[in-house]
């Protein structure tokens, strides 16, 4: 029953991201500079960084917030930048230099 349950889980995971994923706010740059540049970067990944973050720190100099998760498809973590209202998705990529 174990694994009924996990299997079930996953799925409620899964349409909660989806859910999200329908909802992102996105800035023209993200969409029309980052996601064509960097096209290995899911919104999915994006969605959870948002939602469940490894850590989440305010950028001093411009109120920015970084989110970070660790992506097991690219074997890194990935920063999600956000604007101030720390949902509008402005930049994305893999962090080689953070450290959890």
């Amino acid at each position: 029953m174990r694994g009924g349950y996990s299997l079930l889980w996953r799925a409620y995971q899964y349409s909660v991201i989806m859910l999200r994923m329908e909802s992102l706010q996105l800035t023209d740059y993200f969409r029309d500079n980052v996601l064509p540049k960097r096209p290995y970067i899911h919104l999915e990944w994006c969605a959870q960084a948002l939602a469940n973050p490894l850590r989440r720190e305010v950028q001093p100099e411009d109120g920015r917030v970084r989110h970070w998760i660790f992506v097991t498809e690219l074997g890194q973590y990935l920063r999600v930048v956000t604007l101030e209202d720390g949902v509008t998705i402005h930049n994305a990529f893999p962090d080689r230099r953070f450290k959890p």
